[in-house]
């Protein structure tokens, strides 16, 4: 590779500091190469005033993702960096995906101008998020809060939109990336709210076939979060879910065996599915199966069904 290696990102400030974090590991295991950062636009860029919920058919294809694997099918990149969570579990064909590095704190964060945890907010306290996943398990654990859609880069929701209500919601790991910890009022614990799949884990999307690029990100790979994180985006598979169900999923890899734990919410928090299977990690598909299945027997599909068709009706 005589040729800078293209590397393709959203221009967002997260996504470029995950994009430099990336190179920056590649760069310890192969010193010699050169990197040419290349910025693409995504659908969910352009319409940052839009609710993800109104974005119709533009969900299904991945508001985040799909500009840059076209990107990666034209050639005009040689492979692109995102946040794991955001890729779509049907790639377009000749594209691979990948989680690389190790995944940081997979916690929920609480941001609020009035000092405290969620425990203590006024009755009545009006959080913003956009994330039913997140509505729904607050709703769950106080019925009394209020919620208000939130979208735009972190760095925008932490300083302007905190100032607006009463706290926002946002993923603890790209408070960390940025360097925003001192704002975070309360680290959210599992108990409360599960993460997003793949939530905290950096990613790499390549073309089939590129077997030096698929060397390059190998190089950097985590074999514990790559299981984890699989293993949660099967479970949504496996649960017809997608960017409107209200699944929180958690596995980890814990003295050589494999757990995970899912969380189903409806958004008024009233019905729940909850569930945890173990195994060994080589099993992990069959554990993921299990836990499945018995989310199935609690009601979880016809929770996350009666979401979507609530969020697409407003």
């Amino acid at each position: 590779m005589s040729q800078p290696i293209k590397v393709g990102t959203r221009g967002s400030e997260l996504a470029m500091c995950q994009t430099h974090e990336i190179i920056a590991l590649m760069k310890e295991h192969h010193p010699a190469l050169e990197f040419e950062i290349v910025e693409i636009t995504t659908h969910g860029d352009r319409f940052q005033e839009v609710p993800i919920a109104q974005m119709e058919e533009h969900i299904d294809r991945g508001i985040f993702n799909s500009a840059l694997e076209e990107a990666i099918l034209s050639g005009h990149v040689d492979f692109a960096t995102c946040s794991f969570k955001d890729v779509e579990s049907d790639l377009p064909s000749g594209i691979e995906a990948v989680s690389v590095g190790r995944r940081v704190d997979v916690r929920d964060v609480l941001v609020t101008r009035h000092e405290c945890g969620l425990r203590e907010l006024r009755p009545g306290a009006v959080l913003a998020t956009s994330s039913p996943r997140r509505t729904s398990q607050l709703q769950a654990f106080r019925p009394d809060l209020r919620f208000h859609p939130l979208r735009g880069n972190i760095t925008t929701r932490v300083d302007t939109a905190a100032a607006q209500f009463d706290g926002i919601i946002v993923a603890a790991a790209g408070v960390l990336r940025l360097g925003l910890d001192a704002k975070i009022s309360e680290w959210i614990g599992t108990d409360v709210l599960l993460p997003a799949a793949a939530q905290a884990a950096m990613g790499c999307e390549y073309r089939s076939g590129r077997d030096d690029i698929a060397g390059l990100i190998a190089s950097i790979q985590d074999g514990d979060t790559e299981l984890c994180v699989r293993a949660e985006k099967q479970l949504l598979t496996n649960l017809s879910g997608g960017c409107f169900a209200p699944i929180g999923v958690l596995a980890k890899m814990e003295g050589g065996q494999f757990a995970i734990h899912c969380r189903i919410v409806s958004l008024d928090g009233r019905q729940k599915a909850e569930a945890e299977s173990h195994g060994n990690a080589q099993d992990s598909d069959a554990v993921v199966t299990e836990l499945a299945d018995n989310l199935r027997g609690q009601g979880g599909p016809e929770i996350i069904h009666a979401t979507r068709a609530a969020l697409l009706q407003n």
